[in-house]
């Protein structure tokens, strides 16, 4: 089982990795945390340049609607969440091995976003006809209303929460 860390969440309070590997010879420290935006979350490495003792710029990943800093059993620094359009289970599986009161309330509202949409999506069904221009304004309207109930839901989750 990994150490998840709920703390690294910039520079400041990045997890540090005295001995990273620089090149072939030379070791270095390393700090690794995880960004939190309203669009999601994102791992962040950083690297100290060990010949001029300069911190080089962050190398950021894509987003995703969450993510927590974790320690592997072996030592390896990982990260535990799911991404953004993540099915039921793929949110379930990373819930169960991540502490919900550990979570920023940014974080909490994702996990409210994207269960919303999934349940809403999993109620619907999909037919494949040819284009047709004239139903366009029809496909909106649908769309529009598919949005909506997903709002409607993270907004119940987010209030079920105390996240509003």
């Amino acid at each position: 089982m990994a150490e998840l860390i709920y703390t690294a969440k910039d520079f400041d309070s990045a997890y540090i990795v005295p001995d990273w590997p620089w090149g072939f010879k030379l070791k270095t420290e390393a700090r690794f945390w995880i960004e939190t935006t309203k669009v999601g979350d994102r791992f962040v490495q950083q690297t100290k340049n060990p010949k001029t003792g300069k911190w080089c710029k962050p190398k950021k990943s894509t987003y995703d609607a969450v993510l927590v800093l974790a320690i592997s059993d072996k030592g390896k620094v990982c990260r535990v969440g799911f991404a953004k359009g993540a099915n039921d289970t793929a949110i379930a599986k990373s819930l169960e091995t991540i502490d919900w009161e550990k979570l920023s309330d940014m974080q909490k509202k994702q996990v409210c976003k994207w269960t919303a949409w999934n349940d809403v999506i999993s109620n619907l069904t999909w037919e494949c006809k040819p284009y047709n221009p004239d139903a366009k304004e029809n496909q909106d309207k649908i769309m529009a209303n598919i949005a909506k109930a997903a709002s409607y839901k993270t907004i119940e989750c987010l209030k079920r929460n105390n996240l509003v």
